[in-house]
């Protein structure tokens, strides 16, 4: 977004999602490095859910409450 000079209302726009859905989505990026990779390993699961967002906002909060 930086690099490219548009809001985040803007992106929400090319990505036909709310703004809000943006800001979900950029807060699962403060989640920690290693949480991230961990995620990152378990791969994509369709058949059946791993992970929900539900689930990911706890573990942000989690990391928030560890930092401070």
């Amino acid at each position: 977004m930086q690099r490219d000079g548009i809001t985040r209302t803007e992106l929400a726009r090319r990505h036909s999602v709310s703004r809000v859905r943006i800001h979900q989505w950029l807060s699962l990026l403060k989640l920690p490095k290693l949480e991230i990779i961990r995620i990152q390993a378990m791969g994509d699961h369709w058949e059946r859910r791993l992970l929900t967002e539900r689930l990911l906002r706890g573990r942000l909060m989690e990391a928030d409450c560890e930092e401070q």
